[in-house]
């Protein structure tokens, strides 16, 4: 069964496996990497031995979280639509995207002016999934309106505090 593609939409859920679960995604057939919504990302060292220590989500429209730490790193370059480019670190994480179950790569970044939390690149596409740009598992204004409360709500807090 895990030879054949299977049809996603253009915004989908995917469950981080033994972490979080149903956690809204963009479907970006543009993007070469998957990303991922990540903060206090840091470089801690135990036993003399460097590890990655993460929070992963906490994001306006996903606000469960979990703090990681792994010593499976990698640094990339990541180049953005507009060309701008910038250093990631990439961790591999476990996903479930509709009934498959995989494990793959994903970059670390501040996605919290982002609808999305993650955006599912080529890379964790390619050769499992095709994708049917008039569907979508998620309704994207729904994600937009909460994404946009959470913005008003952080307005007043900051408002209150200046």
């Amino acid at each position: 069964m895990g030879k054949y593609q299977v049809i996603i939409g253009r915004f989908e859920h995917v469950d981080l496996v033994n972490k979080l679960d149903t956690v809204p995604a963009k479907i970006d057939t543009g993007a070469f990497r998957s990303s991922i919504h990540a903060t206090g990302i840091q470089l801690i060292e135990k036993n003399n031995t460097p590890y990655l220590r993460f929070t992963l989500l906490g994001h306006p429209v996903y606000t469960k979280h979990r703090t990681l730490e792994t010593r499976s790193y990698n640094k990339r370059v990541v180049r953005s639509s507009n060309g701008h480019a910038s250093e990631r670190y990439e961790v591999i994480l476990k996903i479930r995207l509709g009934y498959k179950i995989f494990r793959t790569p994903f970059t670390l970044t501040d996605r919290s002016s982002n609808v999305f939390p993650i955006l599912i690149g080529r890379k964790t596409l390619n050769k499992r999934y095709l994708v049917d740009s008039d569907k979508a598992g998620i309704n994207r204004e729904e994600l937009k309106r909460a994404l946009s409360n959470s913005e008003t709500k952080q307005e007043d807090v900051e408002g209150v505090n200046a």
